[in-house]
């Protein structure tokens, strides 16, 4: 049977785009009966919330790359309260099995958290965050003054992007920006002290 031009004219062909982009699962909580919503840390849309229907079960071939403090490429189309996650990708992974301090990785993720508001792009610290916690792959897990002054660095970097932390002439700019090597861990240790007086200034007077 032929459909009417007045019908046929009110259907609605709706196509979603799909985002792809390079993020960082900083943390996830059960939804419905085997899903999760994540909040990802993303390089092109900020801090967004999506959900992952039925990756809390065995047969999804998604799971192993959204747990928890996982580095990967995700795509997404945009709901009217979530994202929803349509593939996966991993990368490298720390804090877990893989490697690294998993704490340490988990105290970041609380900060990202804490600081980032909405979705608000941050390229620049996304990039700076990734190859600095990246990092912990390379130091002993019972290399507890390195892990120390990684930590400081990465926090101090945080702040300093987002803007709660100022420039100060005792800081130079490798500890702001650049690599991270052994030799910056073991001469950062010696600041370490001034480092985290700014750290723990900026959290106080943040509010947040």
């Amino acid at each position: 049977m032929a459909i009417g031009l007045a019908v046929w004219s009110q259907v609605r062909i709706i196509m979603h785009a799909i985002h792809t982009t390079a993020g960082f699962v900083v943390g996830s909580r059960p939804y419905g009966d085997a899903g999760k919503i994540l909040s990802i840390f993303t390089r092109d849309f900020g801090l967004i919330f999506a959900t992952a229907q039925g990756i809390r079960l065995e047969k999804s071939k998604l799971r192993y790359f959204i747990q928890d403090y996982s580095w990967g490429v995700y795509s997404f189309v945009r709901g009217k309260e979530y994202w929803r996650l349509t593939s996966a990708q991993g990368m490298e992974k720390v804090g877990s099995e893989g490697g690294g301090d998993r704490d340490l990785v988990a105290r970041v993720a609380l900060l990202l958290k804490r600081f980032l508001q909405g979705e608000d792009p941050h390229p620049e610290l996304f990039d700076s965050l990734e190859s600095s916690l990246l990092n912990i792959l390379i130091i002993d897990r019972k290399d507890i003054d390195r892990l120390a002054s990684l930590e400081s660095i990465v926090v101090y970097r945080v702040l300093h992007l987002l803007g709660y932390i100022g420039k100060d002439q005792d800081i130079g700019e490798e500890i702001r920006f650049g690599g991270i090597t052994h030799d910056l861990l073991d001469r950062v240790s010696l600041k370490r002290k001034i480092i985290n007086q700014h750290i723990n200034k900026a959290l106080q007077e943040s509010h947040l």
